[in-house]
């Protein structure tokens, strides 16, 4: 026996690698989407130089994967702020992400620099109302709701309210083995999205305090849109579109 080459593997642990290669196709992928307007001050606390906020307004989604590439069936959440990139294309940061995936959780930390944590994410329906669930520590961080299907909406109606809000940006933070820490923001897009159905209607947002998942800084105001949609999508390699001096 003779020990493996390092250089034809992208991930370790060997013969079972966490993080994906990309790009990976995620169908079937059914989403809970509540916009609603928050205090604009908070937000611009939650962005890095030179990002600023282009609006009062937060994007929070609810996940569930049914079949995504690599890292199965699956439940994730995100907090995204309307922002710009420096060179000043429309964007979304995201300040908090919560899933139950150990391999997404990396993959988006190290590839996109998405600032994933544990959590348990639920996305249901309970008779004629879909309910989406975020916990941390066992703790209910955020419920959302949406009435069952009863108003279609067309493919754009989030890209119409938030601009940009397909292009996902986001700080990456990698540190070598002297101590070294390079920072950069980083991008990423889906690509060959397919959308299946998208439905909107009255919606609700509840967050709670936790010290481990604060997204109770952002608070709500008035949910503005609420979305609820199935859709196959494509993630892609990352770009980086600027980088911090030391």
């Amino acid at each position: 026996m003779t020990p493996f080459d390092p250089n034809e593997i992208t991930s370790t642990p060997y013969l079972a690698p966490l993080v994906a290669d990309l790009p990976i196709r995620m169908r079937d992928t059914e989403i809970l989407t509540i916009v609603y307007r928050t205090d604009q001050a908070a937000s611009q606390r939650l962005l890095p130089e030179p990002l600023r906020p282009t609006s009062d307004l937060v994007v929070m989604h609810v996940y569930w994967m049914h079949d995504a590439e690599w890292f199965g069936v699956y439940g994730e959440s995100a907090w995204q702020l309307p922002t710009e990139t420096p060179d000043g294309v429309p964007a979304v940061y995201s300040p908090f992400l919560f899933l139950d995936s150990d391999g997404a959780v990396a993959t988006g930390r190290e590839v996109y620099g998405q600032p994933k944590k544990g959590g348990e994410v639920a996305l249901e329906a309970r008779g004629d109302l879909v309910v989406g669930v975020v916990r941390r520590n066992g703790i209910e961080i955020a419920t959302s709701t949406i009435v069952y299907k009863q108003q279609t909406a067309p493919a754009d109606a989030l890209d119409q309210l938030i601009p940009g809000s397909g292009t996902n940006v986001n700080l990456r933070v990698l540190t070598d083995s002297q101590g070294a820490v390079r920072r950069e923001l980083v991008t990423r897009q889906f690509a060959d999205v397919v959308h299946k159905e998208q439905w909107t209607g009255p919606a609700t947002l509840e967050l709670r305090p936790n010290a481990q998942a604060p997204v109770f800084l952002l608070p709500v105001r008035e949910v503005v849109l609420g979305l609820h949609r199935k859709l196959d999508l494509t993630l892609g390699p990352a770009s980086v579109v600027h980088t911090y001096g030391r």
